[in-house]
């Protein structure tokens, strides 16, 4: 059925369609210039000096010979750094202690890559060595280093319950109890972290490899103690983030540092692995759960208590998501989330931030309960799950004080099913099959925020009826630049192609915290909407007298400004734009409605066939399939390609992604693409992974669109177990499935 527009009884005609995306051209000839490609006259080169401890405190520092460096510009330490923290309340820019192998200790900027090298190396570093911790549940103890004056605990548990665990645990025909772990990971995207500093005056524009400009733009004001229209920060083209961009580091503050010290432009470039060490980690998670059922498939108590690796500094705390607390209605509840310090490098959010590795800890427990009890794994889902008109917290995983709107989960799980073919699956975990292959069919389920809190923009349209929207997020690659435009486009009623798009500056746009959350469709594009809106306002009103009709009367179509109900009294846009005389501008802003009883939601359900050689080990993803309530889409193809790019991620977490610490010296044993293990077409063939669009329009703007790219990454790891224990009996609970842990539980379980 045809999507409706913004004017009754017609179809949209920009909205929901296949539109290429704007910027395809420039991005795969080269053209696209990202920071790393930019450069200022007199431009000089930062390199930074690590600690080669996992935890030390500096007893002196010697800059000396490296300043008589022919071609040394600038030096800064910790002596030089304003004491402002950057890392949530924990850590400075540069700090006195290190709490990490890797962490910064000095930055140099000289006329030169092998200039600022060769001073690094004259730097003179004496360190008092401290006991270093990597473990979370063990930085928990008493007896463990302490991190911080306050100890290890990065605030205090969170804690909510909802009816009473423990009745609830004792009224339950069965209880079974669990426990998952998540080692710490790393998502960010092919382009390592890039700035390029420079000061005209007290005045500062840097250009950043950064989802968030804006936040960008609070942090170096406060630092610099300037304010915030002396700071202007530009992302241009951003090759990937996945959170690991997503907030202020120590990289921008410590680029502005060395270029005003220098009086010249100052480019620092991170490294693949500085890139790892020191933007920020997926957090490494155990989750231990406990849950009662009735007989008659009945979820009657969930109880989880959560411990994650915070590292040595945050930028957000990494607790539980909304999956304990938002995919089922249970009447006893309780989560428990411990967040700790320890010696490893920072942490932060990364696609889904903690919602993958709560994910594959509920819905493998929700697997292996139904397998104990006999039921279908899909049927025990169904009868289970929240649907629309539930009660749901509004604000995350607090108290069900809303109701859940046009949730179609039901509709994710019967349509994946039915591509995957769930009947196929084995009814007893490995069947009867024969030989060393054998095959498995699993599922998952996830839900997410659809986006939303502050959104801003400008549209500017034209004497000629061209337009311009501009805001100050980024396009890190879910499409943004062509879907912002889109919505432009079908408002206005012009064609896309007169449409041009302005982001990630934050001196041309109004404030917005950033790509990140979910948040650009709903929020940004509620904004746009607005503006839009605000736009054909001023528009109406200088056509109303041309068309002799109110301007509440009349509508934008094709080019054209007409009557409602009488397309034949028309003018077209550029002429009313003549009359108009003068650039017509649009404002609009959206923040989150706080009364507002009606929550939307983004479920998916993830179905995925695996076969595994019980000789060697090795799983091969036969067929993946990730089917998503996305409201409606703004761009089919965008929309695919983040559930495609998503679940590809979910199956590297699952597969052979981790970063792995040695334990005898805390530093990382993995900081590079080959150790790290991301997949290749090689390991997932991108062909395997279906998307399955959920056409589900909800009541938000704009159009009902759903953000939703950070959820096709959450089931990829419980998908894939729940697959595996279905093709061979194996239930391992700690990711990932390595062909050495495969081989070790078959060889257990002979």
């Amino acid at each position: 059925m045809a999507q409706q527009s913004n004017i009754v009884g017609e179809p949209l005609k920009v909205v929901g369609t296949r539109a290429p995306n704007l910027d395809a051209v420039e991005r795969v000839t080269g053209q696209a210039k990202y920071t790393g490609d930019l450069e200022l006259p007199g431009m000089l080169v930062a390199r930074v000096l690590r600690s080669p401890h996992p935890h030390a405190r500096i007893v002196r520092i010697d800059t000396t010979r490296a300043e008589a460096v022919q071609g040394v510009k600038a030096i800064v330490t910790h002596r030089d750094v304003p004491k402002l923290p950057v890392w949530a309340h924990r850590g400075y820019v540069l700090n006195e202690r290190v709490r990490f192998k890797g962490e910064a200790v000095a930055g140099i900027a000289a006329v030169d890559a092998e200039t600022a090298d060769e001073a690094l190396r004259l730097i003179t570093v004496e360190y008092e060595v401290l006991p270093f911790v990597l473990d979370p549940e063990e930085a928990m103890q008493p007896t463990a280093p302490q991190l911080f004056p306050d100890g290890n605990l990065a605030g205090q548990p969170r804690v909510l319950t909802r009816g009473d665990i423990e009745r609830g645990l004792a009224e339950s025909d069965r209880v079974i109890e669990r426990t998952y772990h998540c080692p710490t990971g790393w998502s960010g995207g092919m382009e390592p972290r890039a700035n390029l500093a420079t000061w005209e005056g007290d005045y500062l524009t840097l250009w950043a490899s950064t989802q968030s400009p804006g936040r960008i733009v609070n942090a170096l004001a406060a630092l610099f103690d300037l304010p915030e229209h002396k700071v202007r920060v530009i992302a241009t083209y951003i090759g990937g983030g996945f959170g690991t961009k997503s907030a202020n580091h120590i990289d921008e503050a410590l680029t502005a540092l060395l270029a005003r010290r220098a009086r010249r432009p100052v480019k620092l470039q991170y490294s693949r692995e500085e890139e790892i060490l020191d933007s920020n980690t997926r957090y490494e998670t155990k989750m231990y759960a406990r849950v009662g059922v009735k007989q008659d498939m009945t979820l009657h108590a969930l109880d989880v208590r959560y411990i994650s690796n915070q590292g040595a500094y945050h930028i957000r705390l990494g607790g539980l998501g909304t999956q304990s607390t938002h995919l089922y209605n249970v009447p006893h509840l309780k989560t428990e989330q411990y967040r700790v310090h320890t010696n490893i490098p920072n942490t932060g959010p990364t696609r889904g931030v903690g919602d993958p590795q709560e994910t594959f800890g509920v819905e493998s427990v929700m697997d292996e309960v139904a397998h104990e009890m006999g039921w279908d794994p899909m049927a025990f889902r169904l009868k289970n799950i929240k649907r629309t008109g539930d009660p749901v917290a509004r604000g995350g995983a607090g108290r069900e004080d809303g109701r859940l709107a046009s949730h179609a989960m039901d509709r994710c799980i019967e349509d994946g099913a039915r591509r995957i073919g769930w009947e196929r699956r084995n009814p007893a975990p490995g069947g009867t099959q024969a030989g060393p292959l054998v095959r498995g069919i699993g599922m998952a389920l996830t839900e997410r925020s659809t986006g939303g809190a502050q959104g801003a923009a400008i549209v500017k349209v034209n004497r000629d009826g061209s337009a311009v929207v501009f805001w100050s997020s980024t396009d890190i690659g879910q499409g943004s630049r062509t879907t912002m435009p889109m919505v432009v486009a079908e408002i206005l009623g012009i064609p896309l192609t007169m449409v041009r798009a302005v982001s990630g500056d934050t001196e041309m746009a109004p404030y917005e915290p950033g790509s990140i959350g979910n948040r650009t469709t709903r929020g940004t594009g509620t904004a746009v909407d607005q503006a839009c809106r605000d736009c054909l306002r001023q528009i109406f009103q200088t056509a109303a007298p041309m068309l002799e009709a109110p301007a509440d009367a009349l509508e934008a179509r094709d080019g054209m400004i007409r009557v409602t109900g009488q397309p034949e009294r028309s003018v077209p846009l550029r002429d009313v734009l003549q009359r108009h005389d003068r650039t017509v501008v649009g404002e609009g802003a959206m923040v989150q409605d706080q009364t507002k009883l009606d929550v939307e939601r983004g479920p998916a359900a993830h179905f995925v066939e695996v076969e595994v050689d019980r000789e060697t080990g090795k799983i091969r993803i036969l067929r993946y399939v990730a089917a998503h309530d996305v409201g409606q889409p703004l761009n089919l193809t965008i929309v695919e390609n983040q559930i495609e790019g998503g679940s590809i991620q979910g199956l590297a977490l699952a597969l052979g992604e981790q970063l792995h610490f040695d334990q005898r010296t805390g530093g990382c044993l993995s900081p590079n693409f080959l150790d790290l293990k991301p997949p290749t077409m090689l390991d997932v063939d991108p062909r395997v992974v279906e998307a399955v669009v959920v056409e589900n329009k909800g009541e938000d703007k704009p159009f009902g669109a759903k953000g939703m790219g950070e959820n096709p990454c959450h089931p990829g790891m419980a998908a894939v177990a729940n697959a595996l224990f279905n093709a061979t009996g194996l239930r391992l609970r700690e990711v990932p499935f390595s062909r050495a842990s495969i081989l070790e539980a078959l060889s257990r379980s002979v």
